[in-house]
């Protein structure tokens, strides 16, 4: 996963912090060819060539922190074993998709779309167990079940028994539940899943230093992502375009759960479902007619205000989320320092990587003061602070879901408030 041979020298000389600020390097070679598949995905796989070493272990380890237990980094191989699967291949029969294999392939699919979701900016936490009845992930605190199959079958089945856990589904079945608001669907393929899950088992047997394809394809989009997702301009344009789009659409309702797009990143994730009816009824006030602001508030004084509440009260529980968000963050650097073996240079490694950790608090609470200037001038201006709102909960990586009520007041008060004027 880190090529870059100056790494490996700074970090066996115990050089960690020179090691940590030195480039992640991915050469194009043979074997990656071979195990990465067409050149789109080696194009993917380069992307990230220019992050450092120190970044990319930051982020790839807070997807789960629990893969650093027991781990000493003053031994080379520890931090090497981050990327193996090799233990997993000895005992599995790759020719059959029951049992063993079945079982990894599930594994595969929660860490392909952990890492997805996690680029999209939610934070995501593991059970502590394998055997977590109900739920599979937790995003930004809410439950999720995760299902990567090739019919629906298993997702009804989840509904029986836990009809209040929403799921999230690889792409095939998205079309399937597209009217269902509990499930929720990612870019990840079941076929994606399965050919990674047997090339994986199959190089592993013979790749003593076998780099996890899915890890490298998907670190590589999360940056992507993340570099977007965090620049402020673009996602106000995008937003615009997106409001655009959604005006010259006959049923403003029917917006579909992956549309918004910033370079053929989904602007609102997944969950874009939720959000987009929401952006649907802007759209119809702001550019539905022309009238003033003054006059717009005289002729539907109820209505105004109803705009004016609910867009607060959207802005508070996206404070409360990003709190939590917070919350959950500081949880996982915490188990990060707690599962890593107490050695010198262990506590190195946690020094060196401490910065990403200020400049994700920072960026939080950022978010939470724009947030606050914003609720104190709903009254005066509700859509221009809306448009706002929205392009915040694009950066800030809130899931819709928990927030889904309040976007759907927002809906309801700006229908009635176009309605009344």
């Amino acid at each position: 996963m880190i090529t870059n041979e100056q790494f490996w020298t700074y970090w066996r000389n115990q050089q960690y912090e020179e090691a940590l600020a030195c480039m992640r390097e991915q050469p194009v070679k043979k074997t990656a060819s071979m195990l990465f598949g067409p050149a789109t995905d080696l194009k993917q796989t380069m992307a990230i060539s220019t992050i450092s070493a120190g970044e990319f272990l930051y982020d790839y380890i807070m997807i789960n922190p629990l893969v650093v237990k027991g781990m000493d980094f003053a031994r080379t191989e520890d931090l090497s074993s981050l990327f193996q699967l090799q233990q997993f291949a000895e005992n599995i029969d790759i020719s059959s998709v029951t049992g063993d294999i079945a079982q990894l392939q599930g594994y595969v699919a929660e860490q392909m779309m952990a890492a997805e979701l996690q680029g999209l900016g939610h934070d995501v936490q593991f059970p502590e167990t394998s055997n977590q009845a109900g739920w599979d992930l937790l995003i930004d605190g809410e439950p999720f079940q995760v299902k990567c199959l090739t019919s629906a079958q298993g997702v009804h089945k989840h509904f029986d028994t836990y009809p209040d856990i929403p799921v999230y589904v690889n792409a095939e079945l998205a079309a399937t539940f597209a009217d269902n608001p509990l499930v929720y669907s990612t870019s990840v393929t079941h076929e994606q899943v399965l050919l990674q899950t047997t090339q994986t088992l199959k190089h592993a047997e013979d790749l003593l230093d076998f780099e996890l394809p899915w890890i490298t394809v998907a670190v590589s989009s999360y940056y992507n992502v993340k570099r977007v997702r965090t620049d402020g301009i673009s996602l106000t344009s995008a937003m615009r375009n997106v409001t655009s789009d959604v005006v010259s659409r006959v049923a403003l309702g029917g917006v579909g759960k992956v549309v918004f797009g910033v370079g053929g990143v989904a602007l609102f994730g997944p969950a874009g479902g939720i959000v987009g009816p929401a952006l649907g009824a802007f759209a119809g006030v702001s550019q539905g007619t022309h009238l003033s602001t003054f006059i717009k508030k005289t002729l539907a004084k109820k209505e105004y205000a109803d705009v004016v509440t609910a867009i607060q009260q959207l802005i508070r529980k996206m404070q409360t989320q990003l709190q939590r968000k917070q919350h959950i963050k500081e949880t996982k650097w915490q188990q990060m320092g707690q599962h890593l073996a107490q050695s010198t240079a262990s506590k190195r490694f946690i020094n060196g990587l401490s910065p990403y950790a200020r400049q994700e608090q920072q960026y939080n609470n950022n978010l939470h003061d724009e947030l606050a200037a914003l609720y104190k001038n709903t009254e005066k201006q509700p859509l221009e602070v809306f448009e706002h709102v929205i392009v915040i909960l694009a950066k800030s990586g809130i899931h819709q879901h928990p927030i889904r009520e309040e976007l759907g007041a927002v809906e309801k008060a700006m229908k009635e408030y176009k309605r009344t004027i």
